[in-house]
């Protein structure tokens, strides 16, 4: 044979080797590619995405890997990272309608709106009747906010395909949110009747009937669903919730143990287990579930909370897990304080305290920023605390020897008072949440959500949160624990939660009449969401409360009253005097309401501390009426007009339905 025929033979035979090799790695991406395809299929949604990768890096130009990452990511809404592998699948499948809609949704979650609806509109010009093009556009009038066109395009499907399960669930979702219950009702039971095999049916079935709290009913339709899906980790996880409704936490425990032997990466069901064994009386099995769903997902915030609840329950203070989980809030304290955030330090070392009362570096940290926020005698006080709980460090007896000198030309001093431990006028609130408004991700975290805002109110020192179980069965049973409580407001706490997204909603009731008078809301995305929601919620209610103190003592025409700058009075501040227990709640709105002829005085503030106020006093007659005991508040004023929502929280709704859908 010649050396060219040689050559030839040896090329062919390369080439032919390299094929195989080719088709080897071809057939492991694509083994992959399956496997990544049924864990998206039964949720495991990061499994999923380590399989499609692992493909990928076996064929670098295998689109069905792509496709899979973007959906994966969609479902996490994480959308850059979905939109850069939906465009790269598209320029290996030109002309894919699929991967035109998938886009469309992901650049609605960007909020990219315009290129949403032309990617749509592009689809109806390949194919008039693409139901997927027109869910898009009914999806894209979600986002702007605008349901009513929506609901018309949902209804404009159901005309095309009077079966389709999407459009019908879609309307039961709308017309859930809008409060037209037998609607909604009604679009169910047609979709169960027309498609009452299709496992996605039957998983919102399960949930619609959660909501209307009938847990035997979303058993039913939960069993149905995983026997089509016997794999399906959302329905799975469902039915323990539905166990753990049923007080059957052992069967809870059970069923997410199952789960766990396939996908032991996912936070949330570790999540779920910590709360069955709770239930079930099994603390460290609790603690240890929930610290592992922590160490899944160290920004789960909400698993970190119910995690510290339950040690703050059940752990006795010098217990050394309580100290460990201080530590997480002590680090991140010092990183806020070093970024100039104190707000966020303040609130990190209070978390620290509460569950590390005797932490030192806790206790310095809260001291500091109290003198960072320019109140020196809470410094003062919270050096004294270290002092009683036995740590006399040099630099700690400086400090307070320091701070001690620097207060003899305050109010209090002058007037011989300790500010800090008046018995001052507080509003007593109690707080619930409802069972049917708990979070969308995290199942019953209705509870600990109200037991962390409860801990959020008690900064401040004039309001008194009342102590009762954080669930109450209905608006009525609320009104009445609330009654009972004596408590001046109760609250009831509601949560809407996404992958990425969190809103709290505050509704305030008048205890006594059981009125609804305000409602806050907070909506955040990104990190530390449920902290910065609860943080505002807390401020903007304890902002609408107005100052109400009383005249401690006086001498001639000067006083003294136990409002200070902690209270927001300032300068020159003018406050009316008020006879003593004439003061009310107001029965319209948040405040205080008073009568004219209760008005005795008045007071001008001429210098302040952090709890006290010197001024001069004013009558308003010619006896002066004016005595130790009176109260006195600012002219009661009408509230503010109320905010109109961000758009931002118009896809609240949208995932809602993306839930309910699988997408």
């Amino acid at each position: 044979m010649s050396r060219t025929g040689s050559a030839a033979l040896f090329t062919a035979i390369g080439l032919f080797g390299f094929l195989l090799v080719f088709q080897a790695i071809g057939q492991d991406a694509r083994a992959l590619y399956q496997q990544g395809r049924e864990a998206q299929e039964t949720s495991s949604t990061l499994r999923a995405i380590e399989l499609y990768r692992a493909a990928l890096r076996g064929n670098p130009d295998y689109s069905q890997p792509m496709i899979g990452l973007a959906e994966c990511f969609f479902a996490l809404e994480e959308y850059e990272e979905a939109l850069q592998y939906v465009l790269q699948a598209e320029k290996f499948e030109q002309g894919n309608l699929g991967l035109w809609l998938l886009e469309g949704r992901i650049r609605i979650g960007l909020n990219q709106l315009d290129q949403a609806r032309a990617l749509f509109q592009k689809v109806l010009e390949k194919e008039r009747n693409n139901l997927d093009a027109r869910f898009g556009l009914a999806e894209l009038d979600l986002a702007r906010g605008q349901r009513g066109n929506a609901s018309q395009k949902y209804l404009q499907a159901l005309r095309i395909k009077p079966d389709s399960s999407q459009a019908l669930l879609a309307l039961a979702l709308l017309r859930q949110s809008e409060g037209n219950r037998p609607e909604a009702d009604r679009y169910l039971e047609m979709a169960m009747r027309l498609n009452s095999d299709d496992p996605r049916v039957r998983y919102s079935a399960a949930r619609f009937a959660m909501e209307q709290g009938n847990p035997e009913l979303a058993e039913k339709h939960l069993e149905a669903a995983l026997a089509v899906r016997p794999g399906d980790g959302e329905a799975s996880i469902l039915l323990a919730q539905v166990h753990l409704i049923q007080r059957r936490p052992d069967q809870a425990e059970a069923d997410l143990r199952n789960i766990l032997e396939a996908n032991r990466e996912k936070s949330l069901i570790w999540y779920m287990l910590g709360l069955s064994c709770d239930a079930a009386g099994k603390p460290e099995q609790a603690l240890s579930a929930l610290s592992q769903a922590v160490r899944l997902s160290p920004e789960d915030e909400v698993a970190r909370i119910e995690l510290e609840n339950i040690a703050l329950a059940k752990l006795p203070i010098s217990d050394e897990t309580r100290k460990k989980l201080a530590v997480f809030h002590l680090e991140r304290g010092r990183m806020y304080e070093q970024r100039n955030m104190p707000d966020k330090a303040l609130n990190e070392y209070r978390r620290c305290l509460r569950l590390d009362p005797e932490s030192k570096e806790g206790r310095l940290g809260y001291a500091g920023i109290y003198r960072t926020l320019g109140f020196p005698v809470k410094f003062q006080k919270e050096l004294e605390v270290l002092k009683s709980l036995g740590y006399k460090d040099p630099a700690i007896q400086d400090e307070l020897e320091i701070a001690q000198s620097q207060l003899y030309d305050s109010v209090a001093f002058q007037w011989d008072l300790d500010q800090y431990a008046l018995e001052r006028k507080v509003f007593s609130i109690a707080v619930f949440c409802l069972p049917a408004m708990t979070a969308e991700v995290h199942p019953f975290a209705g509870t600990a959500l109200v037991e962390y805002l409860k801990d959020q109110l008690r900064r401040y020192d004039t309001l008194r949160i009342a102590e009762a179980e954080p669930v109450a069965g209905s608006f009525e049973d609320a009104f009445q624990k609330a009654r009972s409580l004596q408590s001046d407001y109760f609250l009831l706490l509601q949560s809407e939660e996404s992958e990425r997204s969190f809103a709290l909603t505050l509704e305030q009731y008048l205890s006594g009449t059981g009125k609804r008078i305000a409602s806050y809301r907070a909506f955040r995305t990104g990190n530390d969401r449920v902290q910065e929601a609860s943080i505002l919620l807390t401020a903007r209610l304890h902002a609408a409360l107005p100052p109400w103190g009383r005249l401690l003592t006086r001498r001639f025409d000067l006083g003294i009253v136990d409002l200070g700058t902690m209270d927001g009075l300032k300068k020159d501040d003018k406050l009316l005097i008020v006879k003593k227990g004439r003061v009310r709640l107001s029965s319209g709105e948040v405040g205080l309401a008073i009568n004219d002829e209760d008005i005795v005085g008045d007071f001008q503030v001429a210098r302040l501390d952090e709890r006290v106020a010197e001024g001069a006093l004013s009558k308003r007659s010619f006896f002066d009426l004016t005595n130790p005991g009176d109260e006195l508040v600012f002219q009661p004023s009408k509230p503010p007009e109320p905010q109109p929502k961000p758009a931002q929280e118009n896809l609240g709704l949208l995932r809602r339905i993306y839930r309910f859908l699988g997408f």
